[in-house]
C-alpha cells in the first residue's frame, strides 16, 4: 500500500489580486517542485473565470508533506496569500486513487 498524498487547493482571488496570486503561486511552485518528495505541482485557473484557482499536488509519502509543510517558504506562502483570496486562504481537498 502506498503513502503518497494527494491535495487539491482552490483559492478564489479577492478583486484585482489575480495577477498578484497567479505571481505567488509561480514562485511558489518552483520551490514546492524542488523538493525531494514532490512528486507534481500544477496551477490552473478557471477558463472563463481568471479570479479561481486550482492546485493539484502530489507527495510521495505523509513524511514528505509534512517535510512541505515545515518549509519556511510554505509558510511565508500562507502569510502572503492571506490578503490577497477570498477568506483568507486556499481550500483543501485531500484525495484518494479509486483504483
Amino acid at each position: 500500500m502506498s503513502d503518497a498524498r494527494f491535495l487539491y487547493a482552490e483559492i478564489d482571488a479577492l478583486p484585482g489580486a489575480e495577477d498578484a496570486i497567479a505571481s505567488l503561486l509561480t514562485d511558489y511552485g518552483v520551490q514546492v517542485r524542488a523538493e525531494p518528495g514532490n512528486r507534481r505541482f500544477e496551477v490552473f485557473t478557471m477558463a472563463s473565470r481568471r479570479d479561481r484557482f486550482f492546485v493539484y499536488e502530489e507527495y510521495e509519502s505523509t513524511a514528505a508533506f509534512q517535510a512541505h509543510e515545515s518549509a519556511d517558504y510554505c509558510a511565508r506562502f500562507n502569510l502572503q496569500l492571506e490578503p490577497l483570496a477570498v477568506g483568507g486562504r486556499s481550500r483543501l481537498t485531500w484525495l484518494e486513487p479509486v483504483a
